[in-house]
C-alpha cells in the first residue's frame, strides 16, 4: 500500500495558483452569486477555466429546451448534494473532535464517509451524469468513486490520480475495521494512514466542484432564458424526504418542510451556495445539539466545506 505522505497534492510542476477570484469565477461561469472557492485557487487559471468551458458545454443541451420537469430534477439532485455536503461538514467536525479526544477507533470510518458523501454531491451536479433517481442515489462506492475520479480528470489529471488513490486507500482502511478489526490498531497502516487534514482538504475540494458544477448549469439557463421555471409534481420528489427500508418506512419532517419551501420558491437551477439558507443550515447542525453543555457542538465550524454566508 503507498504512503500517502507520496499522495500529498505535489505542486512543484504545477503552474502558479489561480490570480482568478470570486467575481471571475462567477463571470466565467455565468453564474449569479459570488463564492470564494476553498481549493480550486490552487489550480491554475487555465486549469480553472478549462474546467468551466467543458462543465458548461455539457450543461448547454440541458439549459436548451428547460422546462418545469427539468427543474424538479435539478432542485431534487441540488437538494440532496447541499445535504450530502453538510453532512460531510458534521462528520469533519466529528473527526476534528474524536482525535482530539483519542476516539481513534471511528477516524477510518469518519474519513472515508466525509469524502464519499462529497463525491455523491460532486456525482449528483455533474450534466453529463443522467438522473435515474433511485438508482442514482443508490450507487455503489464504487461507482461513487470511479465517476468523481474520471470527472475530476477535466480539472487536472494529476490530481485525479492523487484523489483517486487515496479514495480507494480510505475505503480499503475503512473495510479492514468494518470487517477485521486489526488488533495493533491504526498503527497498522503506518504513513499510509490517510489523514484527517488530507482527508477534508478532498472534501473541500470536491465541494467547490459540486458549487461550480451548479453555477455553470445556471449560467447556461440565464443565457438563453429569463423564465421562472416551477416544480412540477414528480415521484422522484419523495427521494428528498422519504427513506424506506426494510423495516421502516419513514418521512422526514424537517425535509418535507424545507422541500415545501423550495417547491414554491425554486425557480431556476441555482449555485449551491443559493440554497444554503441560514435557517436550513442550522435547523440541519441544531438537530444534532444536545442538552449537554459538555461535550462535541455540532454548531461548530459550520462553513468547514462549504463557504457559507
Amino acid at each position: 500500500m503507498p504512503s500517502i505522505n507520496n499522495l500529498i497534492r505535489d505542486t512543484s510542476h504545477m503552474s502558479p495558483a489561480s490570480t482568478l477570484n470570486a467575481a471571475d469565477i462567477a463571470l466565467l461561469a455565468g453564474s449569479d452569486f459570488e463564492y470564494h472557492y476553498k481549493e480550486l485557487p490552487k489550480f491554475s487559471d487555465a486549469e480553472i477555466r478549462q474546467y468551466i468551458e467543458r462543465t458548461r458545454s455539457m450543461a448547454a443541451p440541458i439549459a436548451t429546451g428547460f422546462s418545469d420537469e427539468h427543474n424538479a430534477e435539478w432542485f431534487i439532485r441540488s437538494y440532496l448534494a447541499l445535504k450530502l455536503i453538510l453532512a460531510s461538514t458534521l462528520l469533519a467536525n466529528t473527526a476534528l473532535y474524536a482525535r482530539d479526544h483519542n476516539l481513534q477507533a471511528v477516524g477510518p470510518y469518519l474519513s472515508y464517509y466525509l469524502m464519499l458523501n462529497c463525491c455523491r454531491a460532486f456525482n449528483f451536479t455533474l450534466p453529463c451524469v443522467q438522473w435515474k433517481g433511485l438508482k442514482t442515489i443508490e450507487a455503489t462506492h464504487s461507482k461513487i468513486l470511479n465517476t468523481a475520479s474520471d470527472n475530476l480528470k477535466r480539472l487536472s489529471m494529476s490530481e485525479e490520480r492523487r484523489c483517486g488513490s487515496i479514495l480507494r486507500i480510505a475505503q480499503e482502511q475503512r473495510n479492514l475495521f468494518s470487517y477485521r478489526f486489526p488488533a495493533s490498531g491504526l498503527s497498522l497502516f503506518g504513513p499510509s494512514l490517510v489523514d484527517l487534514d488530507t482527508a477534508i482538504d478532498i472534501a473541500r475540494l470536491f465541494t467547490d466542484l459540486t458549487q461550480l458544477n451548479l453555477a455553470c448549469l445556471e449560467g447556461e439557463i440565464l443565457k438563453r432564458t429569463s423564465i421562472a421555471f416551477s416544480i412540477s409534481e414528480v415521484d422522484d420528489m419523495w427521494h428528498t424526504l422519504r427513506y424506506e427500508t426494510a423495516a421502516q418506512d419513514l418521512i422526514d419532517s424537517d425535509d418535507y418542510h424545507r422541500v415545501g419551501y423550495f417547491h414554491r420558491k425554486y425557480t431556476r437551477p441555482t449555485a449551491l451556495i443559493g440554497m444554503a439558507r441560514e435557517g436550513l443550515v442550522e435547523d440541519f447542525f441544531g438537530a444534532w445539539s444536545s442538552d449537554n453543555p459538555v461535550g462535541f457542538d455540532p454548531d461548530v465550524r459550520n462553513d468547514l466545506l462549504l463557504d457559507l454566508p
